[in-house]
């Protein structure tokens, strides 16, 4: 990991040297001022060499950092730049966490010069105007959905297939330190003690280990598992004798075993493993459906399946010469799949409208009535009328064939783009009859049916 601190302090003492104080007209009353001016001369020349020492090196750091970047695209893209996509969360999660890092250097590098005009510039093509995903909230919540293993994450291990960089100690730190802040223990302990196990091996330690120790102490505590708690503890004092908080933690989750306050001496080796529960997520009581959903593990018992079937939906006059593939995937409720009804082509041009049209998706907020973006939400949206272009109109055209639903009443075509870690959790994509009186009295049907327009 890069070394996040500049130590340039020239420039402030060269506009010290320069201003001391001291008049015009004083300077030559004596040969002692002579001599101080003589001296100051020195020192400035000396200050401007040691500056020009440090700026050399300050712009050979920028090109390294310069050709990393280069690289980057490189890794990514390959030599020819074809427009490849990263699918490995881990990876994306890394470039992303090592290319915004490496910003905020690459910012300290460039103000340490005052370089305030090619700042400006740069400034437009930061990190934050550029990506949001995927945070540490989205590896979380992935490796949740997923079921996927948090020692395998971090090796850059999706479900076997090794395909990305090793996430560092101080990655998985801060993993740990969102949970963290998020009271969510179950998650802090998981990532918390991955960066305890990397920052071990590590060559040059990335994050600070008695940092690492208390967030698995306090993620031990709160989860009960007070002897651990104790056990982490310890070993903080050994890393950082000094350390401000660990004497007093750890009389704490000793006076929690005994009242009467006797220190007991934990063998790590004899304790049983600690207990580390997912807490029930209020919010969202359908959340292992949900999960297990995304993991295609719902079980559809064989006589449900001896029900489903395929066929060519014909009941148009101009589906008798192109009729729809249609896969019947559940009756109750009844779930439609219609395949193969884009084309690449036409893909690509929806993309080419929408593109600079996608804005982050918002919610209605039932409070305020307003709508407002929400961390249950993570996706960028955009609209396209049918008269933007032949395409659109198309492809409307062709949901009016597909569902036998009138497009009047329906909304515009909307564009969703996700990306890796974007995610819309359950809800009801309904509004109230009494928000839809102006329309039919098929509201639902109609929010269905640019559920279904969103899908494809």
């Amino acid at each position: 990991m890069l070394n996040m601190i500049w130590p340039l302090t020239t420039a402030t003492l060269l506009l010290n040297a320069i201003t001391l104080p001291f008049s015009r007209g004083e300077v030559f009353t004596s040969m002692a001022n002579i001599d101080m001016l003589l001296q100051m001369g020195e020192d400035v020349s000396r200050i401007i060499d040691n500056y020009v020492e440090e700026d050399e090196r300050r712009l050979e750091q920028l090109k390294k950092l310069s050709a990393e970047y280069k690289s980057h695209k490189v890794q990514v893209h390959g030599q020819e730049g074809t427009d490849n996509v990263i699918v490995n969360p881990v990876e994306s999660f890394a470039i992303v966490k090592q290319l915004a890092d490496n910003w905020r250097y690459v910012e300290h590098l460039m103000k340490a010069n005052s370089a305030e005009k090619m700042i400006q510039n740069f400034t437009h093509h930061t990190p934050n105007t550029i990506v949001r995903l995927p945070s540490e909230e989205d590896v979380i919540g992935m490796a949740d959905v997923y079921k996927l293993d948090t020692h395998d994450m971090a090796e850059g291990k999706i479900r076997g297939v090794l395909d990305g960089r090793k996430l560092t100690a101080y990655d998985c730190l801060e993993i740990a330190r969102v949970a963290y802040n998020k009271q969510d223990f179950y998650h802090t302990l998981l990532w918390a003690t991955e960066a305890w196990d990397r920052v071990q091996k590590e060559e040059e330690p990335t994050a600070d280990e008695a940092t690492i120790l208390e967030y698995i102490a306090f993620a031990m505590f709160k989860q009960g598992n007070i002897e651990w708690a104790i056990h982490y503890t310890t070993l903080i004092k050994q890393v950082d004798p000094n350390h401000p908080r660990a004497s007093g933690n750890l009389k704490y989750y000793q006076d929690l075993l005994d009242p009467e306050g006797k220190p007991r001496k934990i063998d790590p080796k004899k304790l049983p493993p600690p207990t580390n529960r997912r807490p029930d997520d209020l919010s969202i009581p359908e959340r292992d459906v949900y999960e297990a959903l995304c993991r295609s593990e719902y079980p559809i018992p064989d006589k449900d399946r001896a029900k489903l079937y395929c066929y060519y939906k014909r009941n148009r006059p101009f589906l008798k010469l192109a009729p729809i593939k249609v896969e019947v995937m559940h009756w109750k409720p009844k779930i439609v799949y219609f395949r193969g009804v884009i084309s690449d082509e036409e893909i690509a041009v929806i993309k080419q409208l929408a593109s600079p049209l996608l804005k982050r998706a918002t919610v209605h907020n039932a409070d305020t009535g307003q709508l407002e973006t929400a961390s249950y939400r993570i996706s960028k949206s955009a609209w396209l009328k049918d008269t933007e272009h032949e395409v659109v109109k198309r492809i409307s055209d062709r949901i009016d064939m597909m569902t036998d639903l009138t497009m009047e009443t329906a909304e515009l075509l909307q564009i969703a783009n996700y990306g890796i870690g974007g995610h819309y959790d359950p809800h009801f994509d309904m509004s109230t009859v009494s928000q839809f009186e102006f329309l039919s009295n098929n509201s639902n049907i109609q929010c269905e049916h640019c559920l279904r327009k969103i899908n494809k």
